[in-house]
């Protein structure tokens, strides 16, 4: 049998055979020569590095993978004749790829050549007009070599093609924020946020970072009300303003944008309910009450009415309870303020915590302890009321049972909380609750098992309280093994925490006397200056702090007490000059105190900064 054979054909394989055989191994020479000239490179042989860049230059496969070291090495040596001829064979052969054209202009800008810069420009745009896909890649590589007036250009110019002068907007807003044109930028977050309303919480982040300074956000209040009188899209300027408003603590022009709000969309009082809030968050008592007096006449039949009612006689309690020495007349007006809203509402999930706040005014100011004690165990045992609310209200009605004198009663509460709340804020303060009981009955070694677990409590400030009283422990009984002087301290502390001042006032004159020269004595001055600033003695106070800051310079409790004479003049003497001397004393000479944030954030108002 004769088998035919075409020779042509298998000449043709084997041909094509080798010429891929010889393509590999000219990829794989490719290949060593690249990392070669590379390493030359990375080294800064650039004499070395040329010649090879040069022959693998001729290669387009080749380009990508030396281009920026080559490029750099043409410029470093001036060759930029060779440079030019390089990037506009490259742009020839990869017309699409905008990078050798960013790095063209880039080129003639570095060489101060604007004619042909602008040419290269102009090329690179009508590239990307043609093909919208590019436009984004473009503005990139020009924003990369720091050309970002290009990107704009270029970003404009596709708006106007798009006929669409909204387009780009976020992007654009980016350029402008790094540029530091805030007026171009906050323009175009509007645009953004207008065409994105849903996004409009990105806007204000970003808003927030820029608009630092208080001459920025009052030229932002401007341009949105500029806005606001010709725009239709009402809601989202009243809530920017809302949102400028509170960066700059003005919560009275928040409220009015608020109220305008509810009043546009008939709501009953929602967006000024919450100013309210964050007013009375943000210590803004006047305002606090005064808008939710708004909201209790305005909507007196929505559920609204509810929260602004109870909100409004907790802003009387907050004021009321920081005067000292508190006004017992005025506490029984508050007690009566609550029985009206309890009688009107009725007890219910929505006023148990009302109820809560009744008790407490009645157990701890008007020394109506049993009354308090009935009501907090009917909020325990009210059907379904809030988990936390009713952990509360055992933590409460512990604490009444220590100033009652039956701690056994508190412990069994204390743990209770502990035991449904392990690991929570509400667990952490039964802990520390049980800890002081512990240090009250004098068994310190128990109460130091607490808050050695607590000092890295979850939330600070029941660690700073864990630890503070655990060095008053420890501060304490390492020189005094009998530990009477401790006991002592534990004694009054138990006493002023029981309201029964007389006793602990004559205990400690005695202590300050019988333990001047003991460690103990800062803490005996500590507890002394408490009781006379909530005496209305607001000097003889001041007096005994400024012995600690003073004559106890290194003490544990400096920091402390220049806080509390900075408070001191400040809220209570009203001598903003005196407070602001002593909030940068803290400050200056005590920078890692727990302090400072606050200390410096109260500067800074007294000063008259402004404060985002």
């Amino acid at each position: 049998m004769r088998i035919y054979v075409d020779k042509k054909n298998i000449m043709q394989r084997i041909l094509l055979i080798l010429l891929f055989l010889n393509a590999i191994d000219l990829i794989g020479q490719d290949n060593q020569q690249i990392a070669l000239a590379n390493e030359y490179y990375q080294q800064a042989e650039f004499d070395k590095a040329l010649p090879i860049f040069e022959k693998l230059a001729q290669n387009p496969q080749n380009i990508n993978f030396i281009h920026n070291n080559y490029l750099q090495i043409l410029q470093s040596k001036q060759l930029n004749q060779q440079a030019v001829k390089y990037l506009n064979k490259t742009i020839s052969e990869f017309p699409t790829n905008l990078r050798y054209d960013v790095d063209l202009l880039d080129l003639y800008i570095n060489l101060n050549d604007s004619s042909k810069a602008e040419k290269i420009y102009v090329a690179l745009e009508a590239k990307v007009l043609a093909n919208m896909g590019l436009l984004r890649t473009a503005a990139q590589y020009l924003i990369n070599k720091q050309h970002q007036e290009f990107a704009e250009r270029t970003y404009l110019a596709a708006r106007k093609v798009l006929k669409d002068p909204k387009a780009f907007s976020i992007q654009l807003a980016t350029l402008y924020r790094y540029a530091n044109k805030k007026d171009k930028m906050v323009i175009e977050y509007l645009n953004y946020a207008e065409e994105r309303p849903g996004n409009v919480r990105y806007v204000k982040n970003m808003l927030q970072l820029s608009l630092q300074e208080s001459e920025d956000l009052e030229s932002f209040v401007a341009m949105l009300m500029e806005n606001i009188q010709a725009n239709t899209n009402k809601e989202l300027y009243s809530d920017l303003l809302i949102w400028a408003n509170l960066q700059m603590r003005n919560f009275y022009g928040a409220f009015i944008q608020a109220r305008a709000m509810d009043k546009r969309a008939k709501l009953p009082g929602n967006n000024s309910l919450e100013i309210g809030n964050l007013a009375y968050e943000n210590d803004q008592l006047d305002i606090a009450e005064m808008i939710f007096s708004h909201v209790v006449e305005e909507f007196p039949d929505s559920k609204n009415y509810i929260d602004a009612k109870q909100m409004l006689i907790r802003t009387k309690e907050t004021r009321i309870k920081r005067n000292f020495p508190v006004d017992t007349i005025a506490i029984r007006s508050l007690v009566k303020s609550y029985e009206q809203l309890l009688k009107q509402i009725g007890v219910s999930h929505y006023t148990l915590e009302s109820y809560r706040q009744k008790a407490l005014l009645q157990a701890f100011y008007l020394t109506e302890s049993q009354v308090a004690i009935k009501i907090l165990q009917e909020i325990i045992q009210y059907p379904n009321a809030q988990k936390d609310l009713v952990a509360q209200a055992k933590l409460d009605l512990g604490d009444i049972y220590v100033i009652i004198g039956e701690p056994w009663e508190s412990v069994l509460l204390y743990y209770q909380v502990e035991k449904t709340h392990k690991n929570e804020h509400l667990g952490e303060e039964a802990k520390l609750r049980n800890a002081k009981l512990s240090f009250y009955k004098g068994n310190f070694d128990l109460a130091q098992e607490h808050l050695d677990i607590l000092k890295n409590a979850t939330r600070r400030e029941i660690a700073n309280d864990a630890m503070d009283l655990s060095i008053l422990i420890k501060n304490n009984t390492i020189l005094d093994s009998a530990q009477k002087a401790l006991r002592a301290y534990a004694k009054v502390d138990l006493l002023l925490y029981q309201n029964r001042k007389f006793a602990a006032n004559q205990l400690l004159d005695s202590m300050l006397i019988d333990y001047k020269e003991h460690p103990i004595l800062d803490e005996l001055l500590w507890l002394k200056s408490k009781i006379l600033k909530e005496a209305g003695q607001y000097q003889a106070a001041i007096g005994l702090l400024h012995q600690i800051v003073f004559d106890m310079p290194y003490d544990i409790l400096t920091d402390d007490a220049l806080f509390d004479m900075a408070l001191i003049y400040e809220e209570l003497i009203q001598d903003n000059v005196k407070a602001q001397e002593y909030y940068q004393q803290l400050l200056t000479e005590y920078p890692g105190s727990i302090f400072v944030a606050e200390a410096r954030k109260r500067f800074r108002t007294l000063r008259g900064d402004f404060v985002n």
